[in-house]
Parts: C-alpha cells; structure tokens; sequence
C-alpha cells in the first residue's frame, strides 16, 4: 500500500553533472582556482578542469610512485607546486606549472620515516602544515620549493586535518576535539585554546568568527572563535548520516555526509537544513566553490548547484536497499520512500524491474510538492538473481531515471543475519584491538574501506 504524506523539507540541490574520471575510488577534493586535484585508491591523482562546471575535463593524472596503486589521499596547492598526503607513503611534491604535464619534484618523509601518518596537507605558501594522527601536526618550510624542510612538529591526539587563518591553526583532534594554535612563529607553536566536540573531530572548515567541524556521527559543530583562547559551542546539527568533511562560505556550509550531500545555513543563532542529494554514490568528500559544490562520490564526481528548486524534484531515503537474509518458503517486506521536494508535482511515470524475485508495489501517478510516499518492496528468493536495480522513470530534469539497487540473498559469503565469526582486529591507528568478546549483545558494522 502507498502511504501519501505531507511534510516541508529543504531540498536546493540540482545536479549540474555526474562524471567518471580516469582514477576510481575517489577520496577527496581539493580546489586552486579553475582546477580540482581529485585523488583515488586506484589510479592516483586526476587534475580536472573545472571552469565549466556542467562538463568537467581532465587534464591530467599522477601516479604516486613507490605508493599503493599510486595512491595519495589528500592534495594542497602553492603556486607552482602541489603537496599530496600519502601517509606512510611520505608527502609527494610536484611541480605544476603545466597542469597538463605534473611533474615529480622530491619525495618528503620527514626526519623520521619510520610509521609515518600523513594524512592532511593545508598551506599558507609559506609552512605546510601535515596532519598525521598520532604523530602530531609537522610544520614544514616550502619558502624554496621543492627543497623543503622540517621546522617543528606539534603534538597531538589524533590529527586529521587543519586549516590556517592569519597566524592561528585550527586543528581537528579526533575524539579531543579541535584545538588552536599560534603559528606566528612557526618553529614553536603554541597552543593558546581548545574544545572538545559534539563527536569525532575529522575536518574543519572557518568563517570569519565561526569555525565549522565535521564531527562524524553527531553531524557539524559550530564554533565561536572570536576569541581563540577561549572558544566556544553555538551549535550542533546532527545529520543524517556520517560527516567527514564541511566547506564553508559566508553563507553556507556543504557537508560530506556519507551516504548524501547535505547544505546548512547560519546565523549567530546556528545552522538549518537548506538543502540535501542523495544520488546513491558514497560521498567521501567535497569543496564548495560560491554555490557550486564538487562531490568527490567513490565512482563518480558529481557538481551540484546551489538554488531554489523551480520544478519537480525527485529524492529517495535510501538508493539502496539491502534484505537480511530470507529462507526460501519466506518473505520480507521493507519500504522506500520518494520525495518530491520540488515546486511543480512530480509525475512517477514508471517503475521498472525485470527480477521475479523482487516485488514493488509502486505504480505510475503524481506526487505534489512538498510531499512523499512510501511504498513497498516484497523479496522471496526463488529462481531470481539475489541482485537487481530498480529503476524509477519521473519528469524530474536532472534525474529522469532514478536507479535503487536491491539485494537479497548472497550466493556467498556472510551477510545480515548470519552468525558472525570470532575475530580480533588492530583499531586504525594503532590504538589497540577489538574482539568478538568484547562486542556480544551490539549490533556491529564493519566498514572494511573505511581503512583507505
């Protein structure tokens, strides 16, 4: 049975394009000035052209030699020179003065190069600042690129990444929140202030007085810093899902929120919701540029555009609907539901899937603005395949056909429901192990590429 509701949620997001680059696995964006530096798990880094947003092209691509499938995790710019994070792989500085044509300068692996953890590059054109977990932020001195050296490291918990501001280093410290150093002199820094946050502080994104950070699964904290020695909590917005990294402007905050891409607005008083997109990609990163935002989405970059919705507009709860796992003489039932956050009605022309062993009682009609529906998807394993996509055909103008991929019952290996094995794993980095004795009575997901 359909069950129509009516509800007002922001929406604000059309996609301007879906793209597939040459590497796979995407893991962050960074932007310099018409160029993204979008790396990958396979394939290395891409240099794409992004001057015409609608229709990205890639210049160029760098394979980090002597790295995992070439595999750098996070990229900054100074002039003509790019500063790639690979963690234990050290930091790799090329030279772009021909964004066609990146050249390798010099591999930095610090003093010290044994169990390095580089994991975020940010710079003022002067220092390079390297977040490296445990090891504390490395400040470098790149005055003479590429022959760069060390000038002082600053501890901490667990650095993820930092971002500069004048003189001062906004630091997010893991499950220690954020902390704020003074880096006027950059061969002793200071540390003037911190503040623990509403979760795992992974990203950190300033505005002016207010400093944004991803705080994983509690959503986005923000941050009065007007005085950075003694800062403190405005707000907390809790997203729907998983927050790993927020790009601020005057107005806005975009955030990678795992499973979708969701849009604040603040004021003094907070943040709102003004805009959400699912587009079923896993997002894992992102970086907004006026109102336009570049999606780094595992498979694919997506580019969505900030604005009003003028027409129909078609949004799921999910674009992926997993069944535990169902005998052969039962069924199960779980349910989707489609949102038309859209000013004009949404007309759901057809709902298409060829697999005998799904059902989905959804059938063509119209879904008014600012309303939803929810309806069912019945799964009997029988002399189907245990994995089909659903496809949803709409007048939707950026999205007319709408993919939702359904599975059932693996034909191998373990899936929900089944009994989980013994086991004992190392905590990423190195914090120690968790076992099956330790986790009896909780529900557990293991996320096994969270590891990139």
């Amino acid at each position: 049975m359909i069950i129509p509701q009516y509800h007002l949620n922001a929406k604000n997001l059309s996609i301007l394009s879906q793209s597939r680059l040459d590497n796979f696995e995407l893991l962050d964006v960074y932007i310099e000035d018409e160029l993204a530096f979008i790396p990958a798990g396979l394939g290395g880094l891409n240099i794409v052209d992004i001057s015409d947003p609608s229709n990205p092209d890639v210049v160029s691509s760098y394979r980090a030699g002597g790295c995992d499938w070439g595999r750098i995790y996070a990229w900054t710019v100074s002039g003509d020179f790019a500063y790639g994070a690979g963690r234990e792989c050290g930091v790799h500085v090329i030279n772009i003065s021909n964004p066609a044509d990146p050249l390798l300068a010099t591999v930095y692996t610090g003093d010290d190069e044994i169990d390095q953890r580089y994991e975020h590059a940010e710079t003022d054109g002067v220092t390079l600042f390297l977040s490296k977990h445990r090891r504390g932020v490395e400040l470098v001195d790149i005055s003479q690129s590429p022959y760069i050296h060390v000038v002082s490291n600053f501890l901490t918990h667990n650095a993820w990444a930092s971002m500069i501001a004048d003189t001062l280093l906004y630091i997010a410290d893991g499950s220690a929140g954020i902390k704020i150093a003074s880096v006027r002199n950059p061969s002793n820094p200071v540390l003037i202030g911190g503040l623990p946050t509403s979760g795992t502080a992974k990203d950190v994104s300033i505005v002016d007085d207010y400093l944004f950070v991803a705080v994983g699964a509690a959503g986005v904290d923000m941050i009065d810093v007007s005085d950075p020695q003694n800062p403190t909590l405005v707000d907390n917005y809790n997203t729907s899902g998983y927050a790993s990294r927020v790009s601020a402007n005057s107005n806005r905050i975009a955030v990678s929120d795992w499973d979708d891409v969701e849009v604040l607005s603040f004021d003094i008083q907070g943040m709102m919701l003004v805009g959400y997109k699912d587009t079923g990609g896993r997002v894992m990163a992102l970086a907004m540029l006026d109102d336009i935002i570049f999606s780094a989405e595992w498979e694919e970059l997506v580019v969505f555009q900030y604005e009003e919705i003028q027409e129909a507009d078609i949004d799921l709860n999910t674009r992926k609907v997993e069944f535990p796992r169902v005998e052969q003489i039962e069924s199960y039932t779980l349910p989707v539901t489609i949102v038309n956050n859209g000013q004009l009605p949404l007309e759901i022309y057809d709902a298409q899937i060829d697999d005998s062993d799904f059902e989905v009682g959804l059938a063509p009609g119209i879904l008014l603005p600012d309303s939803s529906l929810t309806f069912p998807i019945h799964y009997q394993p029988g002399g189907g395949y245990w994995t089909e996509d659903l496809t949803i055909i709409t007048n939707d103008p950026d999205e007319q056909e709408v993919e939702v991929k359904i599975t059932g019952n693996y034909p191998s290996g373990p899936m929900v429901g089944d009994m989980a094995p013994e086991f004992e794993l190392d905590v990423v980095n190195d914090l120690g192990s968790i076992s099956t004795n330790e986790l009896l009575g909780q529900p557990v997901v293991l996320a096994f590429f969270t590891t990139w």
